[in-house]
């Protein structure tokens, strides 16, 4: 493979940036709500605060790339429906509950996308791949090929997101808000963790018969 980057490299690389994206969406908010809650704030001011946090997070992204693509689009979507349901309610239980299903409507993006426009994982992988990623290049000539992989990848992502949301109405019904907010957060790590573990061998998958006609 003279001249051709080892493709579990290059996966490697293609999803380190998603996972630091995905802790740092996670952390800061989750260190707001429950130092605002040990200073004395309510569940609720607890709660919009971090949601406010996340939406710091998500302009400084869009102004940061200097342009609105269809993910960056995805995620002020998310945030807005997510601040609409902390100003709609002062009921924390319904705001994780909104929340929660906020990522349901992502869960369903993702799946639309297999049938509508470009899959949103092909969006995101164009996002953050960069410039001499060979093999992200070699999948991008056969746009066929390309287009049946991501729109696995985003019915994969679409289903999994789903059933972390069936999961974590489970959790808020079950558990205190202060409960809730922290498992559903442990559980959003793992789960993102499996499905970027998937992509990446899904990746390689895809990638090997190229590299071996290198």
């Amino acid at each position: 493979m003279d001249g051709v980057t080892d493709p579990d490299q290059v996966g490697h690389r293609s999803m380190r940036p998603v996972l630091q994206t995905v802790l740092l969406d996670v952390a800061p908010p989750l260190v707001a709500y429950y130092g605002l809650r040990a200073a004395g704030a309510s569940e609720y001011v607890a709660l919009l605060s971090a949601t406010l946090l996340s939406g710091v997070r998500v302009a400084y992204g869009v102004v940061k790339s200097r342009q609105l693509d269809p993910f960056a689009a995805y995620l002020l979507l998310t945030f807005g429906l997510s601040l609409a349901v902390g100003l709609a309610t002062t009921d924390p239980k319904l705001i994780l509950v909104g929340n929660t299903l906020v990522n349901g409507i992502g869960g369903l993006i993702f799946l639309g996308s297999c049938v509508i426009g470009t899959p949103l994982t092909q969006v995101v992988g164009d996002r953050f791949r960069k410039p001499g990623d060979v093999a992200g290049d070699d999948l991008e000539a056969d746009s066929t090929r390309t287009r049946r992989i991501h729109v696995q990848l985003s019915a994969m992502w679409g289903i999994g997101l789903l059933v972390e949301v069936a999961i974590r109405l489970v959790v808020i019904a079950n558990l205190s808000v202060d409960a809730a907010n922290g498992v559903n957060s442990a559980i959003t790590l793992p789960v993102i963790g499996l499905l970027v573990l998937a992509t990446i061998v899904v990746g390689r998958r895809s990638s090997a018969p190229a590299a071996g006609t290198a």
